[in-house]
């Protein structure tokens, strides 16, 4: 049913609205600004009844200083603004702060209010559908998992397995630049809790002489001047999913109040007494060794537990190098349409190169290179326009250039299959760890290969036994 909020002094005619309206809709009512801070949660109520006078002084507006509340908690939230006084002034204040409207007592009869709650709830409705619309066309592009390496291809089916759960707690771990975010808003896009909020947090960037209150919030008054309330990241993610990024990071202090709220599912503002129920999938990540930090004292052990429910490892780049020709064509697909491609000898500098930056370094340097391109009037990425150090290193590690890149290509696919054949110790295994469709097709790809480059044959020992002897 429709949940109302009414928040008026007048507690005669609070009754008479309730009486009159409560047979179509749930009331909550509030006196005060006390009662309604302490009643007030974001998303609970469908539409607001506001009086802007709480008392009987003329120049009270505390109606105003619950509105801004209202809409830096729940801005969807429609608020309609009641007195009893033709204040001109008071009502354009409220439009600007984005009530929905307003009206004068005196000139509206008791039963006119159902239409006007009514017309609000599907002015709030209409909002919150158009905000999560805005939110998944914001999801859409920049989330896509890209790459046909079987490493990949396994990291995308654990991504629909705990975004269709929608409650498992998930522990991401990849090297700075692996795309741990991504993986994280792709579980939030794919799953359960798509349409209610995602916030990411990049826990270094907190201050930590603020990290509590950024996390957790605070009361009216917890601080030394401190006038209003505050609703902190951990609040602003109920419902959906919290990805904290670099866990590691934070101090054993922290860790110790952080493992409270997983364990309870509920937390306090700070400066506070009241407990809030959490209904939160939390995702974490981080880059660094917790096993090791476990060891030294810098990491909790029951919070190290309680995070790795569910684990998701990303591959470095320089283990799925055969995913660069489809990263970079992706990115220049992303970034600028004008240019075609990347030439054959920049393609095999990529291929040589490391990527200590891993993704995000090659996005970079596909940047780099299109406006260099751009620049020079050429439509396609040559090894000049890559970045100068990208060159220098890859040319250091001593290998003649040009390259046939499909042949090297060629190399890392057989690679990854001895590596699965030694893994299963047999074909009929191999091809469900590699992803390809049955063993036959694991098969007639080996094949191709070889017939292509027979050069390879003795350089793969274990594929050659498997595959080409009957």
């Amino acid at each position: 049913m429709t949940r109302v909020l009414i928040i008026d002094d007048d507690r005669e005619f609070v009754e008479s609205l309730s009486r009159s309206l409560g047979s179509n809709f749930q009331i909550v009512k509030a006196y005060s600004r006390e009662e309604y801070e302490e009643i007030f949660y974001p998303y609970n109520f469908d539409v607001v009844l506001l009086d802007i006078r709480l008392s009987e002084k003329p120049e009270d507006k505390s109606g105003i200083d619950i509105l801004k509340d209202i809409k830096s908690q729940d801005p969807d939230l429609p608020v309609l603004i009641m007195t009893a006084y033709g204040d001109i002034d008071i009502a354009v204040e409220s439009l600007k702060l984005r009530a929905e409207d307003f009206i004068q007592k005196n000139k509206v009869g008791i039963d006119d209010y159902r239409m006007f709650i009514n017309n609000l709830l599907r002015t709030g409705k209409l909002r919150r559908k158009l905000t999560n619309l805005k939110s998944r066309l914001e999801r859409l592009a920049p989330y896509e998992i890209v790459g046909k390496n079987p490493k990949m291809e396994e990291v995308r089916r654990l991504i629909n397995l705990v975004a269709l759960d929608g409650n498992t707690n998930v522990l991401i771990r990849g090297e700075t630049g692996t795309g741990k975010e991504l993986v994280a808003r792709a579980i939030h896009s794919r799953g359960v809790r798509k349409d209610n909020p995602f916030v990411a947090v990049a826990l270094a960037s907190l201050s930590e002489e603020t990290i509590l209150d950024d996390l957790f919030g605070h009361e009216k008054g917890a601080y030394t001047g401190v006038t209003s309330r505050r609703i902190g990241i951990i609040e602003k993610a109920n419902g959906g999913i919290l990805f904290l990024d670099e866990i590691g990071d934070l101090s054993f202090d922290i860790q110790t109040k952080l493992l409270r709220v997983l364990e309870a599912k509920e937390f306090t503002r700070m400066g506070g007494n009241k407990k809030f129920g959490l209904d939160i999938q939390w995702v974490m990540a981080t880059h660094r060794n917790l096993e090791e930090m476990m060891e030294q004292g810098k990491f909790r052990k029951d919070l190290y537990y309680r995070l790795k429910t569910f684990e998701i490892r990303l591959p470095p780049l320089r283990k799925r190098k055969d995913d660069i020709p489809l990263l970079g064509e992706y990115f220049i697909k992303s970034l600028d349409v004008r240019t075609k491609g990347i030439s054959d000898k920049s393609l095999g500098l990529l291929m040589k190169y490391d990527w200590p930056g891993n993704v995000r370094e090659l996005k970079q340097s596909i940047q780099y290179a299109i406006l260099k391109a751009r620049l020079s009037g050429d439509d396609e990425i040559q090894p000049e326009h890559l970045p100068p150090d990208l060159i220098g290193r890859a040319q250091i590690e001593g290998r003649d250039l040009p390259v046939d890149i499909r042949k090297k290509i060629a190399e890392l696919e057989l690679d990854y299959i001895g590596e699965a054949l030694s893994k299963t110790g047999k074909k009929t295994e191999a091809y469900k760890l590699l992803g390809y469709s049955n063993r036959f097709a694991l098969r007639r790809r080996v094949l191709t290969i070889f017939n292509k480059y027979p050069e390879l044959i003795n350089s793969f020992p274990m594929v050659k036994e498997a595959f080409t002897k009957r």
